[in-house]
């Protein structure tokens, strides 16, 4: 979903100065979330269109409240997802087919 530039500069404020209370770098962020650091940078500037998992991903991992207004069901199956993920693109792999699998065992119901 796009977001307006008063939600996207709004966001990365409170973004920004949750990682600054923190005393979090760009770095730490990346290595502890799996988001590229320069992906990490962008978002703390306000440079996203949209809550994209890795806006959410930095959100989770801060303790800042995205101001979602996507339904709490889809929210939470995100950060669950989230959290299994380990950032790599072998483990997103894993974790679609496993969620394929969940797809195919609920038809075959």
């Amino acid at each position: 979903m796009k977001l307006k530039p008063k939600d996207i500069e709004t966001l990365a404020a409170r973004i920004e100065a949750r990682r600054l209370a923190l005393d979090h770098s760009y770095s730490d962020i990346a290595r502890k979330t799996g988001v590229n650091q320069a992906q990490v940078s962008r978002i703390c500037r306000g440079e996203f269109k949209t809550r994209s998992s890795n806006v959410m991903q930095i959100c989770m991992f801060l303790g800042v409240d995205s101001g979602s207004e996507e339904p709490e069901d889809l929210v939470r199956l995100r950060e669950a997802v989230l959290k299994l993920w380990d950032g790599s693109t072998a483990d997103a792999e894993r974790i679609t087919r496993l969620l394929g699998v969940v797809g195919e065992v609920r038809r075959s119901n």
